[in-house]
């Protein structure tokens, strides 16, 4: 902390006796963000209302369960200890609630919705099917579960990472040392997993980032240092409920 603080006054100081690209301050400014940490979190939608047992993909009018709506606000309870300036989310209905309730135990912490953090696009292809049927209904699919990515209407899994990383990169840089969420789905959010850890493809099928679940990302400057998931359960045990919360009277349901 005490030679981050000398560090910026040495900038600002040559900053005061040269111009805006004086090479010291630039120097020294580089070194002490490459220097900050900042826990970022990636989190699955919560458990979605689907009474037909369907693949739902980008399709409308799947609003959280109430499993969910309690997901969501244990997520809620956890993330209201935490320093959280800034939400990004993806637009469909379940991630814009789970965003909505999180942010109702926060205090006045915006959401931007970004079609970066959307399902995967191959889930159109799936939608409306149970998933039983999927084989002979959708055979494409296991185009897609051999090799993400190599049908036109797929995504890879280096092109889910990548469209994850961009939320991701603009929370380091607008809000380095104090972090945020993002809301995501599935096979994005395992996407950007399996390319961390540096796993192949097909890891995108092994790996589950569970409805409510949490990836919480431990970057240095702008280098991922450690991931570490934490599932539903988890969150529930360091977030319990309480008699009473501020935010629960705030959002009530989540619905909206």
């Amino acid at each position: 902390m005490y030679a981050g603080d000398a560090g910026l006054h040495i900038a600002a100081a040559a900053y005061q006796r040269g111009p805006a690209h004086h090479p010291v301050a630039s120097a020294v400014v580089n070194q002490v963000a490459a220097a900050t940490s900042t826990r970022l979190h990636l989190v699955r939608h919560c458990d979605v209302r689907n009474p037909n047992g369907v693949l739902y993909g980008h399709l409308p009018d799947f609003p959280l369960s109430e499993k969910g709506i309690k997901q969501a606000h244990a997520l809620g309870r956890y993330f209201a200890a935490r320093s959280i300036p800034q939400i990004y989310s993806s637009p469909l209905e379940r991630a814009r609630q789970t965003a909505e309730i999180i942010a109702s135990y926060l205090d006045h912490v915006p959401i931007t919705y970004t079609e970066d953090l959307i399902e995967t696009r191959f889930g159109i292809y799936l939608q409306g099917v149970p998933p039983k049927q999927v084989p002979w209904r959708r055979p494409l699919w296991f185009v897609h579960m051999a090799w993400p990515g190599l049908l036109p209407s797929d995504e890879s899994v280096a092109a889910l990472a990548a469209r994850l990383q961009r939320p991701l990169t603009s929370l380091l840089t607008d809000h380095a040392g104090e972090g945020g969420i993002c809301v995501s789905h599935g096979d994005p959010i395992q996407g950007f997993w399996v390319t961390a850890d540096r796993r192949p493809r097909y890891a995108l099928h092994r790996l589950q980032c569970a409805k409510g679940g949490v990836l919480e990302l431990e970057y240095r400057g702008t280098a991922l240092e450690r991931l570490t998931y934490l599932s539903p359960a988890r969150i529930a045990e360091l977030a319990p409920e309480t008699d009473q919360t501020a935010a629960g009277s705030r959002s009530g349901s989540g619905s909206g």
